[in-house]
């Protein structure tokens, strides 16, 4: 007997001995007819069944490992249509003899319904279902073992181009050779990417189809141990090189279908993407070598293995056009996989492109950032650095629970928020429920500047006015508006008549309910004498752009006090200070015992994904809602909501604000004996994991963050002098952080002490 399936001669029976055979081993009575094969012999029994007689020199083992599959399938995936075995008096695999006299394995599997795909026309909306059927098929083999899969080698795996070259006396001058060598050079980073037991011939031969949908996946017989994406790389090549005679769609669109379906079930790692395209070569070559060989050998079937031969030339030529680096890149973009590389020359592109110094960087050196994880940021030349200073990142850079489940989410639906979506509603219900009695409606925006935007509306909407208070040094967004109420970003000699200004509850002052209240009042007195009601106060509560200042709760109380006095509102803006950064209670407002009108979010609330929030009373939305309705497209998306429940997950069950107080106690100690130490840093200011350092000698503020940076580590400068270093890290620091920051600062210190 020959050692190899593709040597050996297919069996040899008449119809009447298989309609003999069947009715012998299963009982089935049924009429027989043909069906295509290559190696083996197929009979359709009836309507209902396929007889499948191995070729002689096949393995049982590998024959008991497909319908172990199969079984494997059908439990894991009760749905995916995939043909079942009918065992024999117990037996799955049944040994016959063919007309020749030599000994084969015969099973006896059910059909499903459609015809074959190949031949048929391919559009998008076919390919598609293809990379879905090959994607789900895998899927459905997950946990699938063993022991024949890796030991098999097959001529149609596309790891063996070089080894079935070599067999088949594939030639240095032969056209296919560079093709053969572009390939092997790719085959062993394949050792390094997800694998498993793959069906490894989702093909339009083996995917049946009735009214253009799938309704099939067949012939498991090529199953391997083997790289998913080898896997993918055969569906693809049959896709692409389909025998329709019409072609409605390019290439290039059948890929991108393809991979579209694929990556709705199973998405793709940008290294699988990276070799794809090789593999796809790598099969189509294959084919045509084997297709070469067993033409010569079994002349009598030739038209079964040769049917691709054309296509397979058409396909390879077009792709060999590419090299591997243009094929790759083809296909990152079709995957969404592709990555815009690093350069030198990106700070000039930004300035040309995005408006210079209307969008200022950090830095006096600007950092081009590349990734991040946790508490750390890494840039373009590979330089880890300390972030003290972000805290959108308020779970830390890339937190493994918000990216997979804002990825989840996002790969099954992500609209506006005028559909009813479990997300979000659960969303606003637990944010309501870390806020006071009364706070019980939340309307989500997209930034924080938003959220004050709409707050500013609701307010005015309630009391009618058109007036504002804000804190002297105060930030609260980039809209129009906004920058009117934001000081801190005010040009020379602007001052909009309809806002006022008030102290921040800086250290010295007179701090009580009585005396704040008197000064919010002059305030609006002020205002007033410019012809303009009060409507709202706003104030961040941790007053972080005025350099950070601990406010105590008389001062609150004065402001609400004071507000109320005019007949406006009091909105507490947390979007810096919130979400657990100075404790438990997540709000900075809740530890004073005050319950402001209004409460915004923002920054940290999506840990990067765009979202803000405006939480207040119902009464105060009812009286919008009589004359406006509120709605912002991107506002409360599926995705953005995904966010916001994911950073509230982690910092419950990693308990971060809780460790923020005692990150943030180690790291007011640590900060107040650096400053007790040099005369160059006075006043430190904290207040759970924020602090503000003056720097005494102003000038020497900008050249102490530039130290910081050279040392690796990242911080900003705030106050009205921007001379207050501003410390803001994401809550996953403790104290190793801590002390590594202290100590890079302790270094900046000294250097610009050293430059004189």
């Amino acid at each position: 007997m020959a050692h190899d399936v593709l040597d050996e001669p297919a069996p040899r029976l008449t119809t009447e001995r298989v309609r003999r055979l069947v009715e012998e081993h299963w009982g089935v009575t049924a009429d027989v007819g043909p069906l295509s094969s290559e190696r083996d012999v197929n009979f359709l029994i009836g309507s209902g069944h396929v007889l499948k007689v191995a070729n002689p020199a096949e393995s049982r083992a590998l024959l008991e490992m497909e319908v172990a599959a199969m079984r494997h399938v059908a439990a894991t995936d009760p749905d995916l249509p995939v043909p079942r075995t009918v065992s024999a008096g117990g037996e799955d695999i049944v040994t016959i003899t063919d007309d020749a006299g030599r000994a084969c394995l015969a099973r006896l599997i059910t059909t499903v319904p459609g015809s074959q795909l190949e031949g048929q026309v391919v559009t998008e909306d076919v390919a598609e279902q293809v990379g879905a059927a090959t994607a789900r098929t895998a899927q459905a083999l997950r946990g699938f073992f063993h022991p024949a899969a890796g030991s098999r080698e097959l001529d149609w795996d596309v790891r063996a181009l070089p080894r079935v070259a070599a067999r088949w006396g594939l030639t240095s001058d032969d056209p296919l050779h560079p093709v053969v060598e572009r390939v092997a050079a790719v085959l062993p980073r394949l050792a390094a990417l997800p694998s498993g037991i793959r069906h490894g011939d989702v093909t339009l031969t083996n995917l049946l189809a009735t009214d253009g949908t799938v309704t099939g996946v067949i012939d498991f017989g090529d199953m391997h141990f083997t790289a998913d994406v080898a896997d993918l790389a055969v569906a693809l090549t049959s896709v692409l090189r389909n025998t329709s005679d019409a072609q409605v769609s390019s290439p290039w669109e059948l890929a991108g279908a393809t991979l579209r379906g694929y990556q709705r079930i199973r998405p793709l790692g940008a290294e699988e993407v990276d070799v794809l395209g090789e593999l796809v070569l790598s099969r189509l070559v294959l084919s045509t070598i084997i297709s070469r060989g067993r033409a010569a050998t079994h002349p009598d079937n030739t038209a079964y293995i040769t049917q691709y031969d054309d296509a397979n030339a058409r396909t390879t030529s077009e792709l060999a056009q590419l090299s591997p680096t243009e094929l790759a890149q083809r296909l990152h973009r079709l995957a969404g996989t592709r990555a815009v590389a690093a350069s030198d020359d990106v700070a000039t592109r930004r300035a040309a492109a995005m408006g210079g110094t209307v969008a200022p960087l950090f830095y006096d050196r600007p950092l081009q950032i590349v990734s991040g994880a946790g508490a750390w940021l890494v840039a373009a030349d590979g330089r880890r650095y300390l972030d003290a200073y972000n805290n959108v990142a308020v779970v830390g850079h890339a937190d493994p629970v918000v990216v997979r489940r804002v990825s989840r989410q996002l790969g099954r639906l992500n609209t506006h928020s005028r559909y009813l979506h479990p997300e979000v509603v659960e969303l606003a219900e637990r944010i309501a429920a870390t806020m006071p009695d009364g706070l019980d409606t939340v309307l989500f925006t997209t930034s924080g500047t938003e959220a004050n935007e709409l707050a500013w509306r609701l307010a005015t909407e309630w009391t009618g006015g058109t007036g504002a208070l804000v804190v002297h040094h105060g930030y609260h967004g980039t809209t129009r508006w906004m920058a009117d109420l934001s000081p801190n970003e005010w040009p020379p000699g602007h001052r909009p008549a309809a806002v006022g200004t008030f102290r921040a509850p800086v250290a010295g002052g007179d701090l009580s309910a009585g005396a704040t209240t008197a000064m919010v009042g002059a305030a609006w007195q002020d205002v007033a004498a410019r012809g303009h009601r009060p409507a709202l106060l706003l104030a961040d509560s941790g007053f972080t752009s005025e350099g950070v200042h601990d406010a105590p709760p008389s001062y609150v109380q004065g402001l609400r006090d004071g507000a109320h006095a005019a007949g406006a509102l009091y909105l507490a803006d947390e979007v810096q200070i919130g979400y657990g950064r100075t404790g438990p209670g997540l709000w900075r407002f809740a530890q004073s015992g005050v319950v402001p009108d209004l409460v915004t979010l923002g920054k940290p609330m999506g840990a990067g994904y765009p979202i803000g929030a405006v939480v207040t009373r119902r009464e105060v939305v009812d009286r919008f809602a009589e004359r406006w309705e509120y709605f912002s497209t991107f506002a409360a998306t599926p995705a953005a909501a995904a966010a916001g429940n994911a950073v509230l997950d982690v910092l419950e069950d990693r308990r971060l604000p809780e460790k923020a107080l005692v990150t943030g106690a180690h790291l007011a100690t640590r900060l107040r004996e650096l400053a007790g130490a040099t005369d160059l840093l006075g006043d430190v200011r904290a207040m759970g994991l924020v602090a503000g350092i003056d720097v005494v000698d102003r000038p020497a503020a900008r050249q102490l963050l530039q130290a910081l940076v050279a040392r690796g580590a990242l911080a900003g400068l705030t106050g009205p002098g921007g001379n207050v270093l501003k410390v803001r890290p994401p809550l996953v620091w403790d104290e190793t952080h801590v002390d590594h920051f202290v100590d890079r600062l302790e270094h900046a210190v000294g250097d610009v002490r050293s430059r004189g």
